[in-house]
């Protein structure tokens, strides 16, 4: 019977210590970090007292606050093609393949080009 009751008590236990690292785990993967990650760490930790209020909180930090900078988001802007908007290096040779496709540009200016891309 206590043995019982341990193992019930050591599920919720798990259940618990999983709840509070919802939200550092999604500003984690978003990008958040220094004092932002450590505001939203205590306020999941004092989810615990307060009865899921800061919890609720922390969450909602967690998925609304910006990071300074975007993990998985390697974007900058590239030659002329991509001054007024920001694409990746994949997107961009995308891009390029689909003009030289319809004519748009030369073989020379797809290479040009792609050697830029591939350079940086």
């Amino acid at each position: 019977m206590i043995v019982l009751f341990l193992l019930y008590a050591l599920f919720w236990l798990c259940v618990l210590l999983w709840l509070i690292y919802v939200p550092i785990m999604i500003a984690k993967r978003r990008g958040i970090s220094g004092s932002e990650l450590t505001t939203i760490s205590i306020l999941s930790w004092c989810g615990i007292l307060f009865v899921g209020i800061t919890w609720i909180i922390a969450i909602i930090l967690a998925l609304v606050w910006q990071p300074k900078n975007w993990i998985g988001k390697d974007v900058s802007t590239k030659g002329n093609l991509a001054s007024s908007t920001t694409l990746t290096d994949l997107e961009l040779l995308e891009k390029l393949g689909t003009l030289k496709e319809k004519g748009a540009i030369t073989e020379e200016e797809f290479q040009k080009e792609k050697a830029k891309i591939l350079k940086a």
